[in-house]
């Protein structure tokens, strides 16, 4: 298969959401930091700053001291305050939506009850976001974009919901419904790897070039951060542990031999497990937990932490990803001012 050539188009988004990514991971940087550190010339690096601060992405922020040539380099800072994004956690019988701006501090909180039933669930989930998006923000603040993260596959780029359990919602087109009522970029993702990329961006795994999120309880799953970039696979299901393993249409065959998956999915873990996690927990916390298991048997061990976030990880994920989305595709990039 011939490989299609980079075009300069695409080009240009890269050096965009490489630039804002080292921006906000750094706070403050000079423009010839960015171009040494990226490897990118200092004039493609300035038209890039020229664009997003007319977007008001970044602004100047005064000189550092002078150089041994005497120069004085200007500081361009991250305008993470001054957007927010809306970030909504579906599943386990509620609906869980915040306000949080781009450095990650949540603003607002609200909660929804869900239903039985799938459309008045959507009616639901629509209503939040109005709600949301009419609380109080900081003057000037602009809303970014939406992210939904859910207990489901979710096909890409379609944003469409596989199945959810106690949501009501089968092969729905979430994404697209929603474009219909709010004329902003949304993100609908499975909420494993929001979360992941929540703990990435803000949480355990800040500063990591990779990272593997579980979860258990109840249902198990698993989101996957390779170099910074979500990683979905190739049916968008990498790490679904749960979904792969119980469905013969997903794996191609039955796997019998799992034991009760059944407990562990739909009536939480059973006692036991639930207090072999609180004492991992503990011993993680105090810092007694080795890899002894791993040391022998595994080139390099990964280092094993628990998650920062809480039950913020999944909207936090979406602030992340949408700035990814928007970054990347700004003509998408619909904002909502006061």
């Amino acid at each position: 298969m011939k490989r299609q050539p980079t075009t300069s188009s695409l080009l240009r988004r890269l050096n965009r959401s490489a630039v804002v990514d080292l921006i906000r991971t750094e706070g403050v940087a000079s423009p010839s930091s960015l171009a040494e550190r990226l490897n990118i010339s200092i004039p493609t690096v300035m038209r890039v700053i020229e664009d997003l601060i007319a977007e008001d992405l970044v602004a100047y922020d005064g000189f550092d001291e002078a150089n041994v040539r005497g120069r004085p380099r200007a500081r361009i800072k991250f305008r993470g305050a001054a957007h927010a994004i809306i970030g909504i956690e579906a599943g386990k019988g509620e609906f869980y939506g915040a306000v949080a701006n781009l450095e990650g501090v949540v603003q607002t909180e609200m909660h929804e009850t869900a239903d039985d039933d799938g459309e008045r669930n959507f009616e639901k989930l629509v209503g939040l976001i109005r709600r949301l998006m009419a609380a109080t923000r900081p003057r000037g603040q602009t809303i970014r974009g939406i992210g939904i993260g859910l207990p489901s596959i979710v096909r890409q780029p379609a944003g469409e919901v596989v199945l959810t359990l106690g949501l009501g919602w089968r092969d729905m087109p979430l994404r697209a419904r929603l474009s219909e009522h709010f004329q902003m970029p949304i993100v609908v993702e499975n909420g494993r790897n929001l979360a992941a990329v929540g703990e990435w961006g803000f949480g355990a795994g800040r500063g990591a070039g990779s990272v593997v999120s579980l979860s258990i309880g109840p249902g198990a799953g698993a989101g996957v951060v390779i170099d910074g970039k979500l990683y979905g696979g190739h049916s968008h299901a990498a790490g679904e542990i749960g979904w792969y393993l119980d469905d013969p249409l997903l794996t191609g065959r039955p796997f019998e031999h799992l034991g009760d998956k059944q407990s562990l999915r739909f009536f939480g873990i059973p006692e036991q497990a639930t207090k072999m996690l609180e004492e991992a927990n503990t011993q993680y916390a105090a810092g007694k937990l080795t890899l002894h298991r791993l040391k022998g048997n595994v080139y390099d061990p990964p280092r094993l932490v628990v998650g920062a976030l809480g039950h913020r990880d999944i909207v936090l994920g979406a602030v992340r990803l949408v700035l990814d989305a928007t970054t990347l595709n700004p003509a998408d990039s619909l904002v909502m001012a006061d």
